[in-house]
């Protein structure tokens, strides 16, 4: 394969942990709390492992990525702020935007490179699980998704299909819950390492 088209499937691999990691709720334990005892907005921090491969699972590596979301129940609207590391060190920063009326959202990126629908699973804010599909402009294509909240964090199973509507590349991902103080302190030391 050749290196643009490696460095398009590394992109593309971020703007798959943006979207994977929506929703991870640490306090899912707490599910029984009052709506009044909810505070909104909240925050939530995660931390990830994205393993990519081609179609005949040839492996493409392992990547890992941080990310923190603002989850505003009464605007009906998630936030996101994500870093991805690649196996070099090299890092790329996504922001993006879910407008959720459930039992469906859709998603919108800042810089507006990608869009896309979804379908939410379970009762509003504690849903167990959600598929979608993103339409990218670069490299063109579509991801479809299917996330899952298992007993050990967050499941993801993604696939990328370039224009011509092939398979291209699968990823298999999984996540979990990290506190504030950990996401800000590897928020910190990524910046330092991507500026060297």
């Amino acid at each position: 394969m050749n290196p643009i088209k490696i460095f398009s499937y590394v992109i593309l691999l971020s703007l798959n942990f943006i979207l994977t990691s929506s929703f991870i709720n640490p306090g899912d334990d707490k599910k029984k709390k009052k709506e009044k005892e909810i505070v909104d907005p909240s925050e939530l921090y995660s931390i990830g492992e994205i393993k990519a491969m081609a179609a005949d699972s040839t492996p493409y590596g392992t990547f890992v990525a941080i990310s923190k979301e603002i989850i505003n129940r009464k605007e009906n609207k998630i936030t996101m702020k994500s870093i991805s590391i690649d196996q070099k060190g090299e890092t790329t920063e996504y922001n993006y935007t879910m407008n959720i009326t459930d039992p469906t959202f859709t998603i919108m990126a800042d810089d507006s490179s990608y869009t896309g629908t979804g379908k939410l699973h379970g009762s509003e804010w504690k849903w167990s699980s959600w598929s979608y599909v993103i339409n990218t402009k670069n490299p063109v294509g579509k991801i479809d998704a299917y996330n899952y909240i298992s007993l050990v964090g967050l499941v993801v199973n993604k696939a990328f299909y370039g224009a011509d509507g092939k398979l291209t590349v699968r990823y298999k991902e999984r996540y979990k819950a990290i506190t504030k103080e950990q996401f800000e302190i590897l928020y910190l030391q990524v910046l330092k390492c991507s500026t060297k």
